[in-house]
């Protein structure tokens, strides 16, 4: 009788272990059935999408005609607010807003010489973010007036990275073929 209840007692010991086996092999084999009959997944691409809840305000001077460096890079609350201050060599100031800067970012040299001399060192910052550059691309050095304008600029970064929110983004692959691909509307018959 004593052998028959420990029997008994390692069976209810080994059930929860027995059910998360089956389950597993369960779910292992459901998905492959799902994966086999569904090619959809193959026609999807997955992109991460960083969106910064924060902007920030680059100021640059010109340090000869139309090359200009980053001198200091500052968060402020919202992407709206973000703007470029451009210092030039006659004394002269601008300030651009962000989709002043994109238009300079797009139009290239159709723009002023003064704005357009601006792109390089806007892209090679923080403020490249914003107008597209990858955020797995780094920050380029060659951008900012010295060292101590870069250094602060990666602290700068951090903070921003911080709060910036990340989303996926599905669509569907390009390049990919086969059937199942597209859906006809058209109708025969009457």
């Amino acid at each position: 009788m004593k052998l028959l209840t420990r029997r008994t007692s390692l069976k209810k010991k080994q059930l929860p272990q027995f059910i998360c086996g089956v389950t597993i092999m369960g779910i292992v084999g459901l998905s492959g059935c799902f994966s086999d009959s569904s090619s959809e997944q193959e026609y999807v691409e997955e992109t991460e999408v960083v969106e910064f809840t924060q902007g920030v305000i680059t100021e640059v001077e010109e340090a000869e005609k139309d090359l200009f460096k980053i001198t200091d890079e500052t968060i402020v609350p919202t992407k709206e607010e973000s703007r470029i201050i451009a210092s030039y060599l006659d004394g002269a100031r601008d300030t651009f807003t962000l989709e002043e800067v994109q238009l300079v970012d797009a139009e290239g040299s159709e723009t002023s010489s003064r704005r357009s001399g601006l792109s390089s060192a806007v892209t090679g910052g923080l403020m490249g973010y914003f107008i597209g550059r990858s955020l797995s691309s780094p920050r380029n050095p060659g951008v900012y007036k010295n060292t101590a304008a870069y250094n602060k600029s990666g602290t700068t970064n951090t903070a921003l990275r911080s709060t910036a929110k990340t989303r996926t983004v599905r669509k569907p692959a390009t390049g990919k073929s086969g059937f199942g691909g597209t859906k006809s509307t058209r109708s025969y018959g009457g």
